[in-house]
């Protein structure tokens, strides 16, 4: 059992975020991992993207899934920089001193079947977690960022009940309601019953953060005494009918296009790039949806830009 406890300060420094670099590592870890391996939104967007993972983003994959036992601190990124941007969650990956690069690293022992990355990062951390950075980013705009936008509405959504819960009902409850392993006591502890901790943890007046994830169907509790603790549990409010009615609308390849173009305008050659795709295949989507009226093409000169119509934004 793990008790988190609370005080004045504490309470006052309760804030939710949402983090796209906790979904990027949630949606890849694999079953030895507890709290997603349950997860069926989870199950369902690696079938359908793991067709697309690209080459370049093996180390943070291989990283993820190092240890049955969890990931290295670093690699959620600082909780300071959750509810920001990706860029500002890898921003603050890589400003994570050496000496805590090689004290992860020691978790992991030694033996012949290690992945190679973790080697990398004992010999040159610094360096070799930029490979990790860059890994995570390529994952993320190949496989994730064309679902994203409807991900954010969900967890906005999960947030934003929350806080109805806290005008209600009180804080209490409504940590209590995030998970069916959590509960709070009015002595001003948070009891999470898992097997896998036997600790008392006192925040210390630096608060809590609370992030919702789509992936996961268990918490994780990344606790470091030199930033905010966090705490991630499973997002109450799920996209799932939306994602998939759009797919039975236009198939899953026509789905994922739509979103890529929702990203942004962009040319043929970019949405290739967002979809990891050949131009040519690129090209047939764009036309299809351009046929339906869902994105527009405009020429300039050479080149072309699509964008999304009002009835494309109104499928979203």
């Amino acid at each position: 059992m793990l008790e988190i406890g609370f005080g004045i300060a504490d309470l006052a420094r309760v804030r939710f975020a949402v983090s796209p670099l906790d979904h990027v590592l949630g949606g890849v870890a694999g079953p030895q991992h507890h709290c997603s391996r349950d997860s069926l939104h989870r199950e369902d967007w690696w079938r359908r993207v793991r067709g697309h993972v690209p080459g370049r983003a093996a180390p943070f994959i291989d990283l993820v899934n190092a240890s049955p036992l969890g990931v290295p601190l670093f690699l959620g990124g600082d909780a300071a920089a959750a509810g920001l941007s990706l860029t500002d969650e890898l921003d603050a990956m890589l400003a994570v001193p050496e000496a805590e690069i090689n004290g992860a690293m020691e978790f992991y022992g030694t033996g012949p079947r290690l992945p190679r990355i973790i080697t990398e990062l004992r010999d040159d951390g610094p360096h070799h977690l930029r490979r990790v950075a860059d890994a995570a980013w390529v994952l993320f705009r190949s496989c994730l960022a064309p679902d994203w936008p409807e991900i954010q509405r969900a967890l906005r959504a999960d947030v934003a009940a929350r806080t109805r819960t806290i005008a209600e009902a009180g804080l209490g409850t409504m940590l209590s309601q995030l998970h069916p392993d959590l509960t709070w006591h009015d002595e001003g502890v948070l009891r999470y019953v898992t097997p896998e901790w036997q600790l008392r943890y006192d925040l210390g007046g630096r608060g809590l953060q609370l992030r919702p994830n789509l992936f996961l169907s268990g918490v994780a509790v990344p606790l470091c005494d030199d930033r905010q603790p966090a705490l991630l549990y499973p997002s109450g409010v799920h996209p799932a009918r939306s994602a998939d009615g759009l797919t039975a609308l236009l198939g899953p390849a026509r789905a994922r296009a739509l979103r890529a173009v929702a990203q942004g305008p962009c040319s043929t050659a970019e949405l290739a790039v967002r979809l990891t795709v050949s131009a040519p295949t690129a090209s047939a989507h764009a036309t299809a949806l351009r046929e339906a009226g869902a994105i527009t093409t405009e020429r300039r000169g050479r080149h072309v830009r699509h964008g999304l119509t009002s009835f494309g934004h109104s499928l979203l």
